[in-house]
């Protein structure tokens, strides 16, 4: 007997929710980074989604579920866009160089700057959100900088500080002024030669 040209697997019930849960949630960041949260509605999120109203609100409970969970969600793609990979066989300044770039150019991508934006813009209403959101990415790089100056002896008395002085360099005005100004961007030539100036610049003032 012939086989089938290929095998259809039919999706599980449980397939099929989840499925649906990541549409709501792609509908939902597109919805609240045009929109904001109070302007943005459900309805629209549905619309692009696909699905129902009831569906979403058993899925997330309301409006506001949907955001924390959207919010949580882009939240873990920002931290996974900052983690660096391993530069442990690196020499100093090219490691250091290396984290700065991905650091940088994560803080700077379109979707975070946007999300950024909702975050703060939704401080009261969120504020252990908004703490996450921005605060959690920067200390988990922190101590990626800060074990690797450790590691290379760098002669750093405190390397949890001299780390976040590395990171506070490289974010200087760029971060505030992709927030500020909707059209700002960096060439990936002007981000490497931002970062090379701030990862010389720290590792003079750490040599002296």
């Amino acid at each position: 007997m012939a086989a089938p040209d290929k095998i259809v697997r039919t999706p599980r019930p449980g397939d099929r929710g989840a499925a649906r849960q990541r549409a709501f949630l792609e509908a939902a960041r597109q919805v609240f980074l045009r929109d904001g949260y109070e302007a943005a509605s459900v309805n629209d999120v549905v619309k692009i989604a696909g699905g129902s109203l009831a569906t979403l609100y058993s899925q997330f409970g309301n409006k506001e579920g949907l955001f924390l969970a959207m919010a949580r969600a882009r939240h873990d793609n920002f931290i996974r866009s900052l983690t660096p990979e391993r530069v442990d066989h690196m020499p100093l300044e090219q490691g250091l160089q290396v984290i700065g770039e991905q650091f940088l150019r994560a803080l700077l991508a379109p979707d975070t700057v946007a999300m950024f934006r909702v975050v703060i813009g939704e401080g009261r209403k969120f504020p252990e959100d908004v703490r996450r959101f921005i605060f959690s990415g920067a200390d988990k790089v922190r101590a990626v900088v800060a074990s690797y100056l450790a590691a290379h002896e760098a002669g750093v008395e405190d390397a949890d500080s001299a780390a976040a002085f590395l990171l506070d360099l490289i974010r200087s005005r760029h971060h505030i002024r992709a927030l500020a100004e909707p059209d700002y961007a960096l060439s990936e030539t002007e981000l490497a030669a931002h970062v090379a100036g701030a990862v010389r610049f720290f590792l003079n003032g750490i040599g002296r």
